[in-house]
């Protein structure tokens, strides 16, 4: 459980116990700088001011006792010090930390509802031997080439407890397919939900094996058996909008996904619109063109799940799809707000040690999200960020023992907690009122 003792021991050890000793791992040496303060310095410096160059974290340096130029600064700024940073932030990730199940009756159903997904940083060419990208366009005259070096950052979520899994990183070049969390077993009773770039009719059967359900979009192509019978799904598809079919069906060419169901909704011509636009513009971006067969099925909403209809409606499998979404809007928030994706500084290990120092902060900072608003289903992810950043500060005071650590949290936690809940709205609903909603249609 999450409680202020834990996640006050967990920053200590973090911190203090373990970062000194990845550091020598690494072959760094106590200079100007002591490891622990450097530690602190850099994670810490760049939560709460993510454009800062060296100048400014120089200054910042000062609240935490360390007196440094900026030029001793950005010598430190080596691969020594980013392999350091990157073996701190897979330590963060392996100390765990997840809160009370929210009060949310869908959700509860399970044992986790557990949404993955993956998201891409684009880097400087000179680092393509570390990361490597997809190619992309060649370098112009003033201008890097894209793509040639890129980060992916995957993360595995659950909305029901709050524990993230990740982010754990990978070269751009690689699919998702090949992801490291595909080696980590989801507990038995938990709901996975991902998006097509995650379709593996293998990795479907292990998961219905491993007693966890999955829900998914249909992928198009895929060998679909109904009633001993090897059909074409759009041949089963209603055709008046808005209409629905729910059909028992088996899935791989040898039956291997068994007990799965399909759930069909015919969209309104506003949404088949937005969809074709989409797929064009994709299309164009790609050098391809759009086949008649993916246009015909823009029309339907159609989802597959193992889910048994005594816990999951069609409805609530709409809903739980859309909240899918919350992880999209985590990276969402990570890039917008965090910046990691930006740095100030062309040299390729500072920016390195930049994105990293940002992703470790992104973690402590999920620790502090679930201290301060998990119990309410209606947070605001975006405004208790805010409010946590701007705290910084007092968390400084309680690493460099201005008060106890313990204290500092309480205050960083009452302070974020005021303005955290997302008001009732009459339209346009909320994704954690829209799932109240499809567990109790009487909820608005």
């Amino acid at each position: 459980m999450c409680s202020i003792p834990r996640v006050c021991q967990t920053m200590k050890q973090l911190f203090e116990q373990e970062a000194p000793v990845l550091a020598r791992q690494c072959g760094l040496r106590e200079r100007s700088i002591p490891l622990c303060a450097l530690a602190y310095l850099l994670v810490l410096g760049w939560w709460k001011a993510p454009k800062s160059g060296p100048s400014a974290l120089a200054r910042f340096a000062r609240t935490l006792d360390v007196q440094v130029c900026k030029q001793d600064l950005d010598c430190r700024f080596t691969e020594r010090t980013a392999n350091w940073l990157l073996a701190l932030l897979y330590r963060a990730i392996q100390l765990l930390v997840c809160a009370q199940a929210v009060d949310l009756p869908l959700l509860r159903q399970f044992r986790a509802v557990l949404v993955e997904d993956g998201s891409s940083i684009s880097l400087p060419s000179a680092l393509k031997a570390v990361w490597r990208g997809c190619g992309g366009t060649q370098a112009t005259r003033g201008k890097d080439a894209k793509n040639e070096a890129t980060l992916k950052i995957t993360v595995r979520w659950d909305l029901l407890g709050g524990r993230l899994e990740g982010p754990y990183l990978q070269e751009g070049r690689s699919r998702e397919l090949y992801s490291v969390l595909r080696q980590q077993q989801m507990p038995p009773g938990s709901l996975w939900v991902a998006d097509l770039g995650y379709w593996s009719l293998r990795f479907l059967h292990v998961l219905s094996e491993q007693g966890v359900f999955f829900l998914m979009r249909l992928k198009d192509g895929v060998a679909l058996w109904y009633q001993g019978k090897r059909v074409d799904v759009l041949d089963l598809l209603p055709e008046q909008v808005g209409a629905r079919v729910e059909l028992p069906v088996e899935l791989a060419a040898g039956k291997e996904v068994k007990g799965v169901r399909v759930l069909a909704e015919r969209v309104p011509q506003e949404v088949v619109a937005k969809r074709h636009q989409r797929l064009r513009e994709y299309a164009q971006d790609h050098g391809k063109t759009v086949s008649e067969r993916s246009l015909q099925w823009a029309q339907w909403t159609i989802l597959v799940t193992n889910v048994p209809v005594c816990m999951l409606t069609f409805q609530q499998a709409l809903a739980l799809m859309r909240a899918r979404w919350q992880i999209e809007l985590l990276f969402k928030l990570w890039k917008q707000c965090a910046l990691i994706d930006e740095w100030n500084g062309t040299k390729p290990w500072r920016v390195l040690c930049e994105v990293y120092a940002k992703l470790l902060a992104m973690v402590v900072q999920h620790w502090l999200v679930l201290l301060s608003c998990w119990d309410d289903p209606h947070r605001r992810l975006l405004a208790v960020a805010e409010g946590l950043r701007e705290q910084v500060p007092v968390l400084v005071h309680g690493f460099m023992k201005g008060l106890p650590l313990q204290q500092a949290l309480r205050l960083m936690v009452a302070r974020v907690q005021a303005n955290c809940s997302i008001p009732a709205r009459t339209t346009r609903l909320s994704t954690s009122r829209l799932l109240q909603s499809a567990w109790n249609p009487g909820l608005t």
